[in-house]
């Protein structure tokens, strides 16, 4: 890594960091707002440097649960957002189609159950105990919202190309 891609990590990642701040004074837009930082970091990934990449994702990360007042956000950007955007371009150099499949459903399903146990435990007061008929349907549901989730990333990413490869010769 040369001092030209460490500065560009840097100025990015400040960047990213001072975007999720704004996004927590947004009320209904914040989610999307976290949403469209954890697409930042594949402005590396889609030029081939992964590890700056995954750098500038895990200094966002850090830097948004020191600074960020509302920590739901930061929490947000780390463990999905953000993380997701890593773990496709990872998961994208494994070579059978399958496995890259089974390995972001994995961690959709992790989310999903993580997101029920808060509910059980009653971190999240206004939603009811869950039947195992709901959790079902929120299983089922959650990995379509998944699976059309990351139909609609992969054409985005797609698109970003030009994008990431003019920033890369900035």
């Amino acid at each position: 890594m040369n001092a030209r891609q460490v500065a560009r990590g840097g100025m990015v990642t400040g960047l990213s960091v001072a975007l999720l701040y704004v996004a927590t004074f947004l009320s209904i837009a914040s989610w999307a707002a976290c949403m469209l930082v954890g697409f930042i970091p594949a402005l590396f990934f889609l030029v081939g440097e992964y590890r700056l990449g995954t750098l500038v994702y895990a200094a966002t990360a850090l830097l948004s649960l020191f600074v960020l007042p509302d920590k739901s956000i930061a929490i947000l950007y780390t463990g999905f957002f953000g993380l997701y955007t890593v773990l496709k371009f990872w998961t994208g150099r494994l070579k059978h189609r399958s496995t890259r499949l089974v390995s972001k459903l994995i961690f959709a399903n992790l989310w999903v159950m993580i997101v029920m146990k808060l509910i059980s435990l009653g971190f999240i007061p206004e939603l009811p105990a869950l039947s195992p008929v709901v959790v079902c349907g929120v299983l089922i549901g959650g990995n379509l919202i998944f699976v059309y989730y990351d139909l609609c990333v992969s054409r985005i990413f797609a698109g970003m190309r030009g994008l990431a490869r003019r920033f890369h010769n900035l």
